[in-house]
């Protein structure tokens, strides 16, 4: 038995490396033929725990047979290998079988749910009584074989959902690495333009500084053209206040032109006058005044 429970136990953990089979399919699984019986079994390749497993068993009798007797005992295990499941029925039981006669029968085996997935054993043990030297002999045959592979469904479940998570994070990888590249060349783009933002910032900076500098040289002109705006209106007013001043004095003292020019010419030989008298008194002085500092010469003894 303990040689039996480590066997299964291995066989649990080769489970998982079992390829997939369709589990309606069934094989051969134990033959024998011996001393007048030909026993055949056949079993699916695959089952689930929770469900029914269908074994076939076909038994030809060459000879008469007495006391036919096949039973099977089935071997699983539980809780990871640490517990065993065992199941046990008869085929056949005392049954006489004539010469030529075939019997073939099926069945059903109820697999509890909580029964490890991996490889099922069956031990089978067959007996029976042949007429031979004018007596029946007793015969038996005894086998240890495997049965089916129990496939763990939840597992299943959890690989189908698994391969499709895998094919979802394919398609997002693939999505990513799209938007990855576009994303790198969004920020090869952001930058070109940063560097352009950077560059004309500064141009407007400069040109800001120009601007102001301008616009103080622009309000210091405005401030003296209004200046001088003002200063040439005071002005027009004025030339055009003694411009009507004059026009008014000359078309009232226009007679007066000839006398006015004549007292002009009496004015000018006046002071004509005048400065040739002021000079002639200025180099008459000079002399007088360069005569009396002349040295006088110094008398002989």
């Amino acid at each position: 038995m303990k040689r039996i429970t480590t066997f299964l136990s291995l066989m649990f953990l080769l489970s998982f490396i079992v390829p997939s089979i369709n589990a309606t399919e069934t094989r051969l699984v134990w033959t024998f033929f011996w001393e007048g019986i030909d026993v055949e079994i056949y079993a699916p390749y695959q089952a689930y725990p929770n469900q029914t497993m269908t074994l076939r068993v076909r038994v030809e009798a060459t000879e008469d047979l007495q006391n036919v007797t096949i039973r099977f005992r089935i071997y699983g295990s539980k809780s990871e290998g640490y517990l065993s499941w065992f199941y046990s029925f008869y085929a056949f039981y005392n049954v006489d079988l004539s010469a030529g006669i075939v019997e073939d029968q099926y069945f059903n085996v109820s697999i509890p749910g909580d029964v490890d997935p991996g490889l099922i054993y069956t031990q089978m043990s067959c007996s029976w009584k042949v007429w031979r030297e004018s007596s029946w002999q007793s015969e038996s045959n005894d086998g240890l074989f495997r049965v089916t592979y129990l496939r763990n469904n939840p597992y299943e479940k959890l690989q189908v959902a698994y391969n499709q998570l895998v094919t979802n994070y394919n398609s997002l990888l693939s999505s990513y690495n799209q938007l990855l590249a576009d994303h790198n060349s969004l920020q090869t783009s952001y930058n070109n333009l940063q560097k352009s933002y950077s560059d004309l910032q500064a141009n407007y900076s400069a040109l800001l500084t120009n601007y102001d500098k301008l616009l103080r040289d622009y309000n210091n002109l405005q401030t003296s053209y209004d200046s001088l705006n003002f200063t040439y209106y005071s002005l027009l007013s004025n030339y055009t206040s003694l411009q009507s001043s004059f026009n008014e004095l000359k078309s009232k003292y226009e007679f007066a032109g000839e006398m006015v020019s004549s007292l002009n010419l009496m004015y000018v030989f006046i002071e004509m006058t005048i400065v040739f008298m002021a000079t002639t008194i200025y180099f008459a002085r000079a002399r007088i005044y360069s005569a009396l500092r002349k040295p006088r010469p110094r008398q002989q003894t």
